[in-house]
């Protein structure tokens, strides 16, 4: 037979309504003294709307007096979206109180909270409804995070990709144009001045290529409508990109695609197929690059095969991860990671395995709008 008090029922019993109210607030004080140590603010509404508790943080961030707070409406301290320079981005209360009701929570929703000085905070905010047992509702508990810092990095980043895409592309594009008319002009030039300029054509165009790659990887940040697209032409296109370069590293790209081929995919498609076209003209050390297409019912693989030196398999899985380089060839090591990336951004795949032509193949696959 079971001892007294093993599921702590008997123990309730017997204790008088003084314990039993000393032992709630004990609790109750833990739970106030949790929520005060938070470093993010916390409100409790009412079924009104109206605040009946705040913790700490309300008057170290917000810098109200906590009493001051009690029994005014949430909308007090929540920008609503039309004042201040994160209005843009912000929820207004109408859509913070309707998205509530339907939902009964929300999670991470960008707004403001705005201060005792009437500044605004950008804030990441959830909360959730309050029901009792019969799903009457009790109340409103709500976490807002500062988000200011976070802003601030992801607008500083915007700035310096758009530094990065704007004038230091431009000012790369005027010194490879003097560069070619140095090298086209100069009747005098020694054969090693050549070659030094030859070395800094090709400098010029790997940093030109960097600066093409992050603007991708930007990109790619953004969400983009994926629709039907003609395979065909984007391939032909990300062809005649590459085709000077094709040229002075004397190598035959041929392209053995079946017409009328639609896949799922979006602007960044030509990326894609560029990068895989560049990365074998530049490292693959071949002479013949070959585009073809095997479509299946629900999606078709694009083969660029090579008759270079190939990759070893212990480092397929690698070469299609931020930052890792085919071993001595170089470059940044953004090439196949981007056409994975952007394969698998239209619901697709990037994969490496020996060609048939003797080097390495590049298989992407992707969805057909018949999926």
């Amino acid at each position: 037979m079971d001892g007294p008090g093993l599921d702590g029922s008997d123990e309730l019993t017997i204790l008088s309504r003084a314990e039993l109210e000393e032992r709630v607030r004990r609790r109750t004080a833990d739970l106030e003294n949790v929520m005060d140590t938070m470093v993010d603010v916390l409100v409790k509404l009412g079924p009104d709307g109206r605040i009946r508790m705040a913790n700490a943080a309300a008057t170290d961030v917000l810098g109200y007096e906590r009493d001051v707070l009690v029994g005014k409406p949430i909308d007090h301290v929540l920008a609503d979206g039309s004042r201040g320079p994160s209005a843009s981005s912000t929820v207004s209360t109408g859509e913070f109180v309707e998205t509530l009701m339907r939902e009964d929570r929300i999670t991470e929703y960008e707004t403001a909270l705005v201060t005792a000085e009437g500044e605004e905070i950008p804030t990441s905010l959830s909360a959730s409804i309050l029901r009792d047992d019969d799903g009457v509702i009790e109340g409103v508990v709500c976490v807002a995070t500062d988000i200011s810092e976070r802003m601030e990095a992801e607008e500083r980043a915007a700035f310096l990709h758009s530094l990065l895409r704007h004038d230091l592309g431009n000012k790369l594009t005027v010194t490879y144009g003097y560069l070619e008319l140095l090298a086209e002009s100069a009747t005098d030039l020694t054969e090693e001045e050549r070659q030094y300029c030859s070395y800094a054509r090709e400098g010029v165009e790997e940093s030109m290529t960097l600066v093409e790659n992050v603007r991708t990887l930007n990109r790619l940040e953004e969400e983009e409508s994926i629709t039907p697209i003609d395979l065909r032409p984007v391939l032909e296109e990300s062809v005649a990109r590459h085709a000077d370069l094709a040229d002075r590293q004397d190598v035959d790209v041929r392209i053995d695609a079946d017409a009328n081929v639609a896949i799922l995919g979006g602007a960044l498609l030509k990326e894609l197929f560029a990068n895989l076209l560049e990365n074998a003209l530049i490292h693959a050390d071949a002479s013949e690059i070959r585009l073809t297409t095997i479509t299946h019912e629900s999606t078709v693989r694009i083969h660029v095969d090579d008759d270079g030196r190939g990759v070893p398999p212990n480092r397929r899985d690698s070469i299609l991860e931020r930052g890792e380089t085919d071993g001595e060839a170089g470059g940044t090591g953004l090439g196949t990671y981007l056409a994975a990336r952007i394969a698998s951004s239209y619901g697709g795949n990037l994969a490496i395995d020996d060609s048939p032509i003797g080097g390495a193949r590049f298989t992407v696959t992707l969805r057909t709008p018949a999926e």
